[in-house]
């Protein structure tokens, strides 16, 4: 079950809950690839990666070159897209034969390629190794920013959301049962909503800014939790 919300350009809106409460299933609804049980959607021009990206058939230059037209040749794209997620070296490759991560990659690529008003992510941290994830979040969040677009990215990995959201959605609910969402809200108040549920303590270190899960039991980590203020800011 889902409310009405506002979503503005140059925003990405985060979404994050439990495995099994409806996420991929709104994103797909928002995407047309399915049709809601119950209410009214209005309609969206809205591209969508899906969480398991699959491997289809051709070459990573052919696919991206036919999907963004024009932008292809652009000096932005070759830095922002191409480089950045390391996808120059793999044009020649055939799709299929790419690795997890490289399939992932592409489909990022392939997404921000299409024309769209609204484009949905469905876990592009997936795969991904742990120091290259905040490189793939701030690709996303470069297009959104620098072409006036708008996203929706779903993602369990608490950094990633934290870097890349501006809001947030947070399901909740019984998991393969029902889900319910609470928000649109603020990143912060998102953020120690899910915090909560998990038990997490969050912070930015004062020196550094660099986040932080606190030691569970530690004084920080105490502070925080009798204050409610899981996710906080040193």
């Amino acid at each position: 079950k889902v409310v009405s919300g506002i979503i503005h350009k140059k925003e990405i809106l985060g979404v994050m809950g439990a495995n099994g409460l409806g996420k991929s299933t709104f994103l797909k609804i928002l995407s047309g690839i399915e049709n809601p049980s119950k209410g009214k959607i209005s309609k969206s021009n809205v591209v969508y990666k899906e969480q398991y990206p699959k491997a289809i058939e051709g070459k990573v230059q052919d696919l991206l070159m036919k999907a963004s037209g024009s932008l292809y040749a652009s000096g932005w794209y070759k830095h922002n897209i191409l480089e950045k997620l390391g996808l120059q070296y793999l044009l020649d490759h055939e799709v299929k034969y790419l690795s997890g991560g490289e399939l992932q990659k592409f489909h990022i690529a392939l997404t921000i390629s299409q024309e769209a008003d609204i484009y949905a992510f469905d876990e592009p941290s997936a795969f991904i190794d742990v120091e290259d994830r905040l490189n793939v979040a701030h690709v996303i969040k470069d297009f959104i920013e620098a072409y006036e677009k708008c996203a929706i990215v779903v993602d369990h990995d608490v950094q990633f959301v934290d870097y890349i959201a501006d809001s947030m959605l947070v399901f909740e609910g019984t998991s393969g049962k029902k889900g319910t969402v609470y928000g649109p809200v603020e990143k912060k108040q998102g953020m120690n909503r899910v915090l909560k549920d998990l038990g997490i303590t969050y912070r930015r270190d004062k020196q550094t800014n660099r986040p932080r899960i606190n030691k569970p039991g530690s004084q920080l980590d105490q502070k925080q939790r009798s204050s409610g203020d899981y996710y906080a800011y040193g």
